[in-house]
């Protein structure tokens, strides 16, 4: 299985990588459009400014790419911003439209400069995921905005959550043929070793 990793210089994508290969995947970098044919499924990692990321994949004619493959046969994950840039809005470092597949806004998670660094318990909505991680349910996050007002008609593909400074933070989302977490599985040790695979067998 070719596994497709999207380089659109927003960080981890060698942690990345090496995951996937260490899974016995063939994994392929790919940061144009020319490189995308061929794969199986598709990653987009996600560590940086938002804003930024929306202009480079703008510039290297990557982003109306992903937006016609949403509603496709290809699976699709997002890590971090990599879920962040399917939701209408964006404003880390300035105002960016993202790829409006999901109804909601990312913004800070407080007006008092808190980061999300290090292990926190996802609560799972779905019981396939439940019956994966059942003792232990942590993962690792490295995030100060998050997906927030999330649209009704979007709340029922939300499949996990954490919560953070009295805020409930929309961390595992499902939806059509795209999975999207606020979580790192290339940080995440034998959780996000279970996680991957979980991905790539779907």
């Amino acid at each position: 299985m070719n596994v497709g990793i999207l380089n659109y210089d927003a960080g981890n994508i060698y942690s990345v990588y090496n995951l996937i290969y260490n899974l016995g995947f063939t994994p392929k970098i790919i940061s144009n459009k020319s490189e995308f044919k061929n794969i199986d499924k598709l990653i987009i990692p996600g560590v940086g400014s938002a804003y930024r990321c929306i202009e480079n994949l703008k510039k290297n004619k990557l982003f109306d790419l992903l937006s016609d493959n949403l509603n496709s046969e290809l699976p699709i994950l997002g890590i971090c911003l990599g879920l962040q840039i399917f939701c209408e809005n964006l404003y880390e470092n300035g105002e960016a439209n993202g790829l409006k597949f999901l109804k909601a806004k990312v913004q800070k998670i407080s007006q008092h400069n808190k980061f999300n660094i290090g292990w926190s318990k996802v609560e799972f909505k779905s019981n396939e995921l439940n019956s994966i991680f059942i003792n232990n349910k942590d993962f690792y996050f490295c995030h100060s905005f998050s997906i927030q007002e999330l649209d009704k008609k979007d709340q029922k593909f939300l499949e996990g959550h954490i919560k953070f400074d009295q805020k409930v933070i929309p961390s595992v989302i499902k939806k059509e043929n795209f999975l999207g977490v606020q979580f790192h599985p290339e940080k995440s040790q034998i959780n996000g070793v279970k996680f991957m695979k979980y991905f790539l067998n779907i």
